[in-house]
């Protein structure tokens, strides 16, 4: 089937992409900052020769931050590990078929974890606990980033989802499509090799 007229993704899947580019900047920008706090408690420490303070546990947090919410950011440029032994080895529409369904046990898998993250969050708020050390910042801040971290990578699951629905049923162009197996660079010149296996090719 020709995919001549859907080369545009859907409006929905291209603000999730942004939202999803936009937790990586955070993300970013949080990676720097622990580093900086890092840099300055190194200094405190050996050539103020003062102790360290909030430092340590603020660097934790910072990173914590980067993890939660680049998650979703690595999710749209297909950067988290995976095993592409199978998908590699698959046409066209068989791979479609895999990245639907292995993206919606995935997203069981992440609902679960936003969820009961969301829960710790909201037991910590209620009882405003705190760390034990002599900052003691409330620890709801830090808790918060597993369901809103969790959520984020949900929703860009979501787009891809409906991406590889899509693509499947002939409503979208594959090359927008992050295949198994593939980094979103190569995603366009792979789903043209894959086209033209599968004899899909776009035809005059």
């Amino acid at each position: 089937m020709s995919t001549k007229n859907n080369t545009v993704k859907p409006a929905v899947c291209r603000i999730i992409d942004t939202i999803s580019e936009v937790s990586g900047l955070v993300a970013g920008i949080a990676m720097i900052a622990a580093t900086l706090v890092t840099g300055w408690g190194v200094f405190v420490r050996y050539v103020l020769k003062e102790p360290t303070g909030w430092q340590t546990e603020a660097t934790i947090y910072l990173l914590i931050c980067v993890a939660f919410l680049g998650a979703a950011y690595g999710v749209r440029h297909n950067a988290h590990v995976g095993v592409d032994l199978l998908p590699e080895a698959l046409p066209l529409k068989p791979r479609l078929v895999l990245r639907i369904i292995t993206t919606i046990m995935v997203l069981a898998v992440v609902a679960v974890v936003a969820w009961t993250g969301g829960k710790i969050w909201l037991q910590s708020y209620a009882l405003d606990t705190r760390s034990a050390s002599a900052w003691a910042p409330p620890l709801w801040i830090p808790y918060a980033l597993i369901p809103l971290g969790m959520g984020l990578v949900f929703l860009q699951y979501v787009g891809e989802l409906i991406e590889a629905v899509l693509a499947l049923i002939g409503r979208l162009d594959p090359k927008h499509v992050t295949l198994l197996g593939s980094t979103s660079e190569a995603a366009e010149a792979q789903a043209d090799t894959l086209l033209e296996a599968s004899g899909q090719e776009e035809r005059p």
